[in-house]
């Protein structure tokens, strides 16, 4: 991943490329949304199953 990218406006200097071959902002942002996701519905869904353990045990 490319942070200096000159194409998001990162460096100003003219002589920058574009990065290539990395994911962008966008890209590690939603893959981060989604990581945060699944470990929140493991938290929730652990914290079912301690509840109704308690429940019916």
């Amino acid at each position: 991943m490319d942070l200096f990218d000159a194409e998001l406006g990162g460096r100003d200097e003219p002589e920058a490329g574009e990065g290539g071959g990395g994911c962008s902002w966008v890209t590690a942002v939603i893959i981060g949304i989604f990581v945060m996701l699944a470990v929140l519905i493991h938290t929730f869904f652990g914290w079912a199953r301690d509840l109704l353990s308690a429940v019916f045990s």
